[in-house]
């Protein structure tokens, strides 16, 4: 758990049920280009759904975004490339924290980029693998 984090342990365990219970239940699009046209000039838009916004502010309330290099990440990379299903089974703490780091940092720069990780199912197994991690603490 990290020390600066301002909920207990066992509030943090709590609130990561219930935002992954509300990221099951979603049934909508991730993300949507909403970007128009008005003669030659383009209004780029990309409307993200609300639950990515909850699922990155939940990152940041509870002080789990890790400050490191991320944009020279190359393991990072390399795992999100990597195919295998069962690549979330044996992910610890911190690399968890650091693969979620990365996109929503990333995502300040390439909009869309987390709102991509929900599109592809990752950020629900890394949520998800976070919680077993956590309920082992």
């Amino acid at each position: 758990m990290n020390k600066n984090s301002i909920v207990s342990h066992e509030d943090l365990v709590t609130n990561l049920k219930l935002l992954i219970k509300s990221i099951d239940d979603y049934k909508g699009k991730w993300s949507e280009d909403r970007s128009t046209k008005n003669e030659n000039i383009i209004d780029y838009y990309l409307w993200s759904a609300p639950i990515t916004f909850d699922a990155m502010k939940f990152l940041y309330d509870n002080n789990l975004i890790i400050d490191f290099d991320w944009s020279h990440w190359d393991e990072g990379r390399e795992f999100y490339k990597n195919d295998d299903p069962n690549k979330y089974n044996s992910l610890d703490r911190e690399l968890v924290l650091k693969l979620l780091t990365a996109v929503a940092r990333n995502d300040r720069f390439n909009d869309g980029a987390w709102a991509a990780l929900f599109e592809s199912g990752s950020a629900q197994k890394l949520f998800t693998r976070l919680l077993e991690i956590e309920e082992s603490i």
